[in-house]
């Protein structure tokens, strides 16, 4: 009898322990590194490939900007306060704050991409 009940407790706890969220867990909605977005800033000669741009990111989620290349200026996400010096770097951030913030190239003032966070 305790042999069953122990298997029965088991049972629910294992279907307890898979309710919930499946977007969450789900590695079809992430991107690698567990982040929910990942933007990448690659540089060529001091210019941004692809020029700039759109990005669209939902509250909360936990998010990865990836600077390559030569930038040759400091990276400013507005709103945020978040710096990166010239050279390769990442910057981890939780999306809490809503709105459109700029990313720009610090001391040139060079528009990167505008980040609504909605």
């Amino acid at each position: 009898m305790r042999g069953a009940a122990l298997a029965l407790a088991l049972v629910a706890a294992a279907g307890l322990a898979s309710c919930g969220d499946d977007a969450a867990t789900d590695p079809a909605t992430t991107v690698p590194g567990g982040f929910d977005a990942v933007i990448a800033l690659e540089f060529t000669d001091g210019d941004l490939d692809g020029g700039s741009r759109q990005e669209q990111l939902s509250i909360g989620d936990k998010a990865q900007i990836t600077v390559s290349g030569d930038v040759g200026d400091e990276i400013h996400v507005h709103g945020y306060d978040l710096y990166v010096r010239d050279g390769e770097a990442e910057i981890v951030f939780d999306a809490i704050i809503p709105g459109t913030f700029e990313v720009e190239l610090e001391n040139s003032g060079r528009l990167l991409l505008r980040m609504t966070v909605s």
